[in-house]
């Protein structure tokens, strides 16, 4: 017995599993939700979880909260899992856009309707993706570090997940729009959305490209890890940096002058609005087969 409760932790701990319950029981009736996220490593997707179990215990249905831990198989066994146990919709954050796509398709040969947030997928139908305009979110860090830059300069990007449309889109929108200026990308590499990784890379952009004069990253943990590193080196103030999520320590970061701007998403009007959509879809009713959240650049002039 004690090999099989051991099992049964082990299990527990690599699903990170979380569950928030409204008034209905599940069994009885009631609704049964699963949000699977990417990661809750990540401030902008605890925000998201935090404000899924508000929702939860306000509108009366139960919330199954997955964690894949930024592994795009782990993730693929937790939908699966999702589907064994019968939920009545999925919510899914992929980890990547390409690998989640079989697991959608299962989903949809069990019936069980998909809501796609902040990351869309590649395969299998969803009845709504909600997001922002990530190409949107990159034309504006590019159109305010033209303004800082004087339209000039060498620049580094650091990439969020490879495969993943917001990765893919807010490079697009970045570089469209620093076209026709003397800013040149000198350098563009993954560092997965992760604040480590952004530390680290960063600190081997600046030992092969000690020229640079900003870097665009993709979220705010690989901003914050990119501060920390310029930081350590002792060229705060000389290289500008640029973020998108505007998380709390973003904020602070950018009253401090750390980070030049910031592209402000709403995570938890994300997840409201997702659960909301659900809740209709469950209902019978329609729903927009995509819905953008607005954007907001934020900087100190303006906090």
């Amino acid at each position: 017995m004690k090999r099989v409760a051991c099992f049964v932790l082990v299990v527990t701990l690599i699903m990170n599993v979380t569950f928030a319950s409204g008034n209905k029981d599940s069994k009885k009736g009631g609704i049964t939700i699963g949000f699977a996220v990417s990661t809750l490593a990540n401030d902008f997707f605890m925000t998201m979880q935090d404000a899924g179990i508000a929702k939860a215990k306000k509108e009366g249905f139960t919330l199954i909260t997955l964690d894949a831990q930024d592994s795009s198989e782990i993730q693929v066994n937790q939908v699966e899992d999702l589907i064994n146990r019968k939920v009545d919709l999925i919510i899914l954050n992929p980890c990547d856009s390409n690998a989640i796509g079989t697991a959608v398709l299962q989903a949809n040969s069990a019936g069980i309707p998909v809501i796609t947030i902040t990351r869309a997928s590649n395969l299998g139908k969803v009845v709504q993706h909600l997001d922002i305009d990530n190409k949107e979110a990159g034309k504006l860090i590019a159109r305010q570090m033209i303004e800082d830059l004087n339209g000039t300069g060498k620049v580094a990007i650091l990439e969020g997940i490879p495969g993943a449309s917001s990765t893919n889109d807010r490079e697009a929108g970045f570089i469209d729009t620093i076209k026709g200026t003397r800013i040149k990308v000198v350098v563009s590499l993954t560092a997965h959305y992760n604040r480590d990784e952004g530390a680290n890379v960063t600190e081997d952009i600046l030992q092969a490209h000690p020229d640079i004069v900003a870097i665009y990253a993709h979220n705010d943990e690989m901003a914050l890890g990119a501060v920390r590193t310029i930081d350590a080196a002792g060229l705060k103030g000389k290289i500008k940096v640029y973020g998108i999520d505007a998380i709390n320590e973003a904020i602070i970061a950018i009253k401090n002058g750390e980070i030049a701007a910031d592209v402000q998403q709403q995570p938890a009007l994300q997840m409201e609005t997702a659960i909301d959509s659900a809740l209709k879809y469950l209902k019978g009713e329609k729903v927009e087969a995509r819905v953008n959240i607005p954007l907001k650049l934020l900087k100190k002039s303006n906090l």
